[in-house]
């Protein structure tokens, strides 16, 4: 039975995430309406990363074995003629029989993206952080060296029954972009619930002052996650790649 790896970008505004969810609008649900007329499942539909309501992705990857009806080059063309405007899948390819979207990836990579003014943005609102406070960037540099490494992330993270908070975090880096906006970069071997979320609103309190980068340290160590400041909304946060 072939195995399909497929990558996928979309606007994650109006899912309750990507794992499909019972009389809920979910990227699953939508990928999975869109193959039946296209293909014979034999297995679900495997995400690298289970996004959260609210989150985007330019590079989520998925895998699923199936008899397809077109073959797996015109995938992406007979799919998009399915699915929502908001989802589109950019690659399809035919992979070993044993890949698997989520358990072979070695990391991930998530931005979230923050405008830095005074005034709020009238265009891509729902890709974006108004931020209107003065930020310190080098100070968000200095703190970002913190969390890289391996450590317990129980301080920025919602812990999940018999699920570990440690995480390798690879590489963390702030980005200066045009127009007033930055982005928090980070990849790692994978990422716990609401972590980059809860840790962009801690590094954010770095930059404003009211934390310093040994403050980030202290709580990052401390692991208590009623330690950190309100976790920041999911608008502005991008699943960017997945690396296997």
């Amino acid at each position: 039975m072939p195995n399909h790896k497929l990558t996928l970008e979309y606007d994650g505004g109006r899912f309750h995430g990507f794992q499909a969810q019972p009389g809920l609008p979910t990227v699953q649900g939508e990928l999975e309406r869109a193959l039946r007329p296209l293909a014979d499942l034999k297995s679900p539909v495997y995400a690298a990363g289970r996004t959260d309501a609210g989150v985007h992705a330019r590079g989520q990857v998925i895998s699923f074995h199936a008899e397809t009806k077109p073959p797996t080059e015109r995938l992406p063309a007979a799919l998009n003629s399915l699915l929502p405007a908001d989802i589109s899948v950019l690659r399809a390819e035919e992979v070993p029989d044993g890949f698997h979207a989520r358990r072979d990836a070695r990391s991930r990579e998530y931005r979230y993206f923050i405008i830095n003014r005074p005034s709020r943005p009238s265009m891509g609102r729902g890709f974006l952080l108004h931020y209107p406070h003065p930020l310190d960037l080098e100070r968000i540099e200095e703190a970002l060296e913190v969390i890289v490494g391996v450590h317990d992330f129980r301080s920025f993270c919602r812990e999940e029954a018999g699920k570990t908070c440690v995480r390798e975090v690879l590489e963390a880096q702030l980005e200066r972009l045009p127009h007033d906006i930055i982005a928090i970069r980070v990849k790692a071997n994978a990422f716990a619930y609401m972590m980059m979320r809860m840790l962009c609103s801690a590094l954010l309190e770095v930059g404003r002052g009211r934390w310093t980068p040994k403050t980030l340290e202290e709580v990052l160590e401390e692991g208590d996650n009623s330690l950190c400041p309100p976790t920041l909304p999911p608008c502005g946060l991008v699943l960017e790649k997945v690396h296997y």
